[in-house]
């Protein structure tokens, strides 16, 4: 367990808080992680936006609960939408700027910064490039850190697990990490990739050797309903797609893209054309509504997800070079928001509690380790 000296505890945290915040305070969550809107309405008049004043609004209300707010900024296409070019000199100040403001507005409430994320992942950094994402995060992480210095700061924008180019990421950002107080890594072993508890923590550590700096946990989780897809279940897809093999949707994606749902197309096309291919099969597991790993250990139930985080939260918090978590998710979702299928296992069944915020097996496990600060 590492302790930042400028949050004075272990960030243990939950992402999309819902309505019950004693219930996440009771359960020993001191953090709650959420998506920051685009401040200002459009047309440059520098007029605060109502969403913006009523994200304001609940994090004074977390406050009051005694919970603080880890903070995601803006993604890049919302500063498109607001008619900045972020791949221009010019759109990276702006960046800066807005990024500033954020920082100095909510200074007051002790908030954390992530720098928006998984720029690793198309739809999140889309319409950029993978090279163009890393100015977007020093212009965030130049921002946050002039608007508030005593406010922990840092970028979630790795994976290690074959999704991104971490290596050239990590490389272009050394220079800058005086501007990280952390460095944040998602890693979903166990459901969207094959793996067990042990290999989470063998990645804590290669995040640590790489970088130096103390690992922030900030996305972690296990499903509680769902099935894994099979390669037979690829093959058999993709020929009723009018396809051979995977290599081929890659070369020319356009009769797949045009087939595929339409939420699922729009996601493909906002991203460079030269990655659609490659974002169209990455959907595969919302086209088959199947996920694309497992554990060898632990099931795809309420049952299973209890004991996957029974099993990996102690030794998490006992690692030396672990400054926090943040568990993903506080409750289920009724549609996935990718596909807007409720079918879908991919983005419905994160939760440690159900839709209606009661909850699973899994609450009363977190409780215990969080509340009790309990280590293996």
């Amino acid at each position: 367990m590492y302790i930042l000296e400028k949050t004075k505890n272990f960030i243990t945290g939950i992402s999309h808080p819902g309505q019950k915040l004693e219930m996440i305070k009771e359960a020993g969550i001191n953090w709650v992680r959420v998506d920051v809107p685009y401040p200002f309405k459009s047309g440059g008049s520098g007029e605060l936006d109502d969403a913006y004043g009523d994200f304001k609004e609940r994090c004074k209300k977390f406050a009051e609960y005694g919970l603080r707010a880890m903070c995601l900024t803006p993604y890049p296409f919302m500063f498109i939408g607001a008619g900045i070019d972020p791949t221009t000199d010019e759109g990276l100040e702006q960046v800066r700027q807005i990024c500033r403001f954020l920082a100095a507005d909510l200074a007051f409430l002790e908030v954390g910064w992530q720098i928006t994320n998984e720029m690793y992942v198309t739809n999140f950094r889309a319409p950029l490039t993978f090279e163009q994402a890393v100015p977007f995060i020093i212009a965030g992480l130049k921002g946050i850190r002039e608007g508030a210095p005593e406010a922990i700061s840092g970028h979630n924008s790795m994976t290690f697990d074959g999704w991104g180019n971490d290596d050239m990421l990590l490389e272009a950002l050394r220079p800058y990490q005086d501007l990280m107080d952390y460095i944040g890594l998602d890693n979903y072993r166990g459901t969207l990739c094959d793996g067990e508890t042990d290999d989470i923590l063998a990645v804590v550590e290669r995040a640590y050797k790489t970088t130096g700096l103390p690992v922030l946990v900030q996305e972690f989780g296990f499903a509680s309903e769902g099935t894994i897809y099979t390669k037979q279940d690829v093959a058999d897809y993709i020929k009723s797609m009018g396809y051979d093999k995977i290599e081929d949707i890659h070369a020319d994606p356009t009769r797949f893209v045009k087939r595929m749902p339409h939420s699922l197309a729009e996601f493909v096309m906002r991203c460079p054309e030269n990655e659609r291919g490659g974002n169209a099969v990455a959907f595969m597991p919302h086209l088959l509504k199947k996920f694309p790993g497992g554990s060898k250990i632990y099931r795809h139930t309420p049952e299973g997800q209890a004991a996957f985080y029974s099993d990996l939260i102690g030794k998490m918090m006992a690692n030396e070079h672990t400054c926090g978590m943040i568990i993903y998710s506080w409750s289920d979702a009724e549609l996935c928001f990718y596909c807007y299928c409720d079918e879908c296992p991919n983005e419905t069944h994160w939760g440690i509690t159900y839709c209606d915020e009661s909850p699973k097996p899994a609450y009363h496990v977190i409780k215990n380790y969080f509340a009790k600060k309990i280590l293996k």
